[in-house]
């Protein structure tokens, strides 16, 4: 246990926990700073019954006065401080007088772990962006590359994301809510939260029957047909097949000249032409509109000598 208080050994807990974030915490503000905080009792608790015990690099910490004492010498060492939280989701920092350890007390991080994964992606975030910035002068072998594995990544996510549905529809028609990855396109969740877990297999809510009988009908009156209209369908899977073959081989741009392609990327310079031809159209379009005004005044001069006529023979009369 000595080992673990010295500052070597306090280290290595606080890498433990901060790295790879495996103690939870919640979120706050902080004087206008967002941070991480927690709950005293929770640290304890995770120290002493966590289910990483087994690990490599786990600190063995097998009682909870042994916990406390690591705690409180973290705390010492300014791994974390006390906070005061005035309502929920905003903390208050507390006076350095104070900053004595107790479980019902919340604490906020200060040490942010080890950052060598932080910087490595922001250093890959850097690069990307400055080679997408680039793009246009890349060598045509890249850009055809980049397109193929675009194609291929969007394939792949529709086909998943069809497969997954289909997959549902049929236990959901069973009476059962089978969903793999459930929590893929969940907004709030980072990246390896998204992915957990693998799936979920639960029993169907109550009243649901008659929507589920109309999926089953709608799905046999589809079956039915691919299996009496051979030839639609067939044709159906054919279009799908040359659309692919288009799409890898590029072919959907074959209304454009070869030289349009090659230059698709450039920087079009008008020439001095095209600049003369652009001034033409330009005085073109005002002596139209200067003959068009003229036609309307005549019209208007003309509907007026009419009205003027008209009420010379009233008078007349």
């Amino acid at each position: 246990m000595a080992t673990y208080l010295s500052p070597e050994g306090l280290k290595k807990i606080a890498d433990f926990l901060r790295n790879g974030r495996k103690f939870p915490v919640r979120h706050g503000v902080q004087h206008d700073k967002r941070v991480e905080y927690f709950k005293g009792s929770k640290l304890v608790d995770f120290l002493v019954n966590n289910t990483e015990k087994k690990k490599k690099g786990r600190p063995t910490i097998t009682n909870e006065a042994d916990a406390i004492r690591v705690c409180r010498a973290m705390l010492a060492e300014g791994y974390f401080h006390r906070s005061e939280r005035i309502e929920k989701g905003v903390l208050k920092l507390v006076p350095p007088s104070r900053q004595e350890w107790a479980p019902k007390e919340f604490y906020t991080w200060i040490y942010d772990g080890d950052q060598t994964t932080s910087y490595f992606m922001t250093a890959l975030l850097i690069i990307g962006f400055l080679l997408l910035t680039c793009f246009p002068i890349w060598p045509t072998f890249l850009k055809i590359w980049l397109w193929y594995i675009s194609v291929t990544l969007l394939i792949f996510m529709l086909g998943f994301i069809t497969i997954r549905a289909v997959i549902f529809l049929i236990f959901w028609i069973m009476g059962f809510e089978f969903w793999i990855l459930p929590r893929l396109f969940d907004d709030n969740l980072g990246f390896t939260e998204s992915f957990t877990p693998g799936y979920t297999f639960e029993k169907v809510a109550g009243g649901q029957l008659i929507y589920r009988l109309g999926a089953f009908g709608a799905i046999g009156g589809l079956f039915y047909w691919a299996y009496t209209q051979p030839t639609d369908f067939d044709t159906f899977l054919s279009v799908q097949r040359d659309f692919l073959d288009d799409l890898y081989s590029g072919n959907l741009l074959s209304d454009m000249s070869q030289q349009s392609k090659e230059d698709i990327d450039k920087v079009k310079i008008p020439t001095l032409e095209d600049l003369m031809a652009e001034t033409d159209n330009i005085f073109e379009t005002e002596d139209n509109s200067e003959d068009i005004v003229s036609q309307f005044m005549d019209d208007m001069l003309k509907e007026d000598a009419k009205a003027e006529a008209a009420m010379d023979d009233e008078d007349e009369e």
